[in-house]
């Protein structure tokens, strides 16, 4: 739990917050736990605003917040998408009258709680007023966690709800949910609902209810290839097309996969660590960790075969050349068949 909610959960509540990042889990939590500690009931209806500063001036949010409560104590207000904070050009022309909003941070009310929603990476420090919020208000950062971060969140989670799980099932919900927080709560509510009269969530638990993602799938798919099983590569790719999945769409998120393996190898060569790759490629380390593992299992030739062949296939599927669900088929046994000449 972020100390930050504890704080909030005791009622000792700032005037402004700010929360930065893309985490919808953090984001969505923060919002519900202001709203449940600062409005009562009927409150929500008459004292909660969620407004949108693409669609309105931040002056109109600062009337808002000045504005007394109406049967209640409290205000809360949430400007979402504060564009004018970062270094993004805004899509639509709204004028801010950026001194209403200084002057406010500068004198903010008792009686209302002015709650900023940036879903970016990183706001403009450079900006006078990112440093004056910053300063001013409580900052949430809902960034992506760490592997060991991710874990301590599930942990958390299971202990707030008496529930046991096992290190081996914790590391496996976090596999299959690709490193994913918001994904990985959803999945986890999901298993205790289901475990709620056993309080334990068992790996079987985890590998019969979580869902897998077309991602995750692809992933698995390529884990039984190295492991030289054809028969299993083949059912999840039957089962893909079960589900409605083009063809042209498993090809691109292979060839993305068979694409990292190659950097990955490319970069580990030149020295770099998993977490520096990550930084460099933009890409969830624990996608890396369990990239770079793959990566091992081909040479840098078979990875550039395989990328060149995925090429042509991309090409012949989308000039209408051939059966696509049997090209795909024919690359799986071609890979195969490379595998066994590597072994």
């Amino acid at each position: 739990m972020l100390p930050e909610w504890k704080q909030i959960r005791s009622k000792k509540i700032a005037p402004v917050y700010l929360i930065i990042g893309t985490e919808d889990y953090i984001i969505n939590e923060t919002k519900q736990l202001l709203i449940d500690n600062i409005l009562d009931g009927e409150d929500v209806e008459f004292n909660y605003a969620n407004l949108d500063l693409e669609e309105m001036p931040i002056e109109a949010v600062v009337q808002e917040a000045e504005s007394m409560p109406f049967f209640g104590d409290k205000r809360l207000v949430m400007a979402n998408n504060p564009i004018f904070l970062t270094s993004e050009k805004s899509k639509n022309k709204v004028e801010h009258d950026i001194a209403k909003l200084e002057a406010y941070l500068k004198e903010p009310v008792d009686y209302s709680v002015l709650c900023f929603v940036a879903r970016v990476e990183k706001l403009d420090e450079r900006k006078k007023l990112t440093k004056l919020l910053k300063k001013t208000a409580t900052v949430i950062e809902a960034k992506r966690p760490s592997e060991n971060e991710l874990k301590k969140w599930i942990e958390s989670k299971l202990s707030e709800n008496q529930m046991q799980m096992s290190q081996v099932a914790i590391t496996r919900l976090i596999e299959l949910t690709s490193g994913q927080l918001t994904t990985a709560m959803n999945e986890l509510q999901k298993l205790m609902l289901f475990c709620f009269e056993t309080k334990e969530i068992t790996i079987q638990d985890v590998e019969s209810l979580v869902v897998r993602s077309l991602e995750q799938n692809i992933f698995l798919l390529l884990d039984k290839m190295i492991a030289m099983d054809i028969a299993g590569a083949l059912r999840i790719y039957y089962d893909l097309l079960k589900q409605k999945e083009e063809p042209i769409k498993i090809l691109a998120l292979i060839s993305s996969q068979f694409r990292l393996l190659n950097q990955l190898k490319l970069l580990e060569q030149q020295g770099y660590s998993q977490q520096q790759a990550a930084t460099k490629l933009k890409v969830h380390p624990f996608r890396v960790k369990l990239a770079s593992k793959q990566a091992k299992n081909f040479s840098e030739t078979q990875l550039k075969q395989a990328l060149k062949r995925l090429a042509e296939i991309d090409y012949e599927m989308k000039t209408g050349f051939g059966d696509k669900e049997q090209k795909l088929e024919w690359f799986l046994f071609e890979l195969q068949d490379n595998r066994q000449k590597m072994v």
